[in-house]
């Protein structure tokens, strides 16, 4: 499915690369990497794509027990060598139980 945001058609899956803060060593450290449907319809802009990022990283961190803190996360497409190709969002997310 085409958008006008996008110069291609998205895959049928993408990836969201999660960091988590690690306040004693002030710095952040590897997490998890999800692989995540692609939504359809897809969001229209980048709100839309930071909700639908949100949206997800709080399903998965609420079914799978993470602990409460500070993440960074990126939603992003990756080519077939699996490198990221096109980043669609990304930001901090502050996890609270």
């Amino acid at each position: 499915m085409d958008s006008p945001r996008h110069a291609r058609a998205l895959p049928d899956t993408l990836t969201v690369d999660v960091q988590m803060w690690t306040p004693l060593r002030g710095r952040l450290h590897d997490f998890t990497t999800l692989e995540c449907d692609t939504p359809r319809p897809l969001p229209r802009d980048d709100d839309e794509w930071h909700r639908w990022a949100v949206a997800v990283l709080d399903a998965v961190a609420r079914r799978d027990d993470w602990q409460p803190g500070r993440y960074y996360f990126r939603a992003e497409v990756l080519d077939d060598a699996g490198r990221q190709a096109e980043v669609l969002t990304q930001d901090h997310w502050e996890y609270r139980t």
